[in-house]
């Protein structure tokens, strides 16, 4: 019986970490939280300069010609440069509110950069062959 209270404890201590795991949504969930899910993967990339997976995550109807595929890539390598150069980058993003309509979405998201500066965007997204790409 000492050891009761003890069980107890470890038992409360991991009921909490478990009800504290974090949600995992499907990125092709056709809702709210798999359209923030999607937008807040796509800064994941930004953050991680990961041009490949940013061109591979917008709407293919932008991609669908290798010439354009490219001039997208040129141009998204681009901007995470210059984004780099005037903010040190993406640190942080965080989906805050969303809107559906029919199958596109504009989700507004927290950015912050390097340089502590925080801003509010907002991402168009489209829901295509079964997931949601950017706009």
């Amino acid at each position: 019986m000492k050891h009761a209270g003890l069980l107890y404890s470890v038992s409360l201590m991991l009921m909490l970490v478990f009800s504290c795991k974090e949600k995992r949504v499907a990125l092709n969930d056709f809702s709210s939280e798999g359209a923030r899910a999607s937008a807040e993967l796509f800064l994941r990339h930004m953050r991680d300069s990961d041009v490949v997976a940013l061109v591979g995550n917008t709407d293919d109807a932008y991609t669908q010609d290798s010439a354009m595929h490219e001039q997208m890539s040129a141009m998204m390598a681009q901007f995470l440069e210059m984004q780099y150069a005037l903010h040190g980058g993406i640190t942080d993003a965080v989906a805050t509110r969303d809107t559906i309509i029919d199958s596109t979405a504009v989700v507004l998201m927290n950015v912050t950069y390097g340089d502590k500066i925080t801003e509010q965007i907002q991402l168009q997204m489209v829901f295509r062959n079964g997931r949601w790409l950017m706009k």
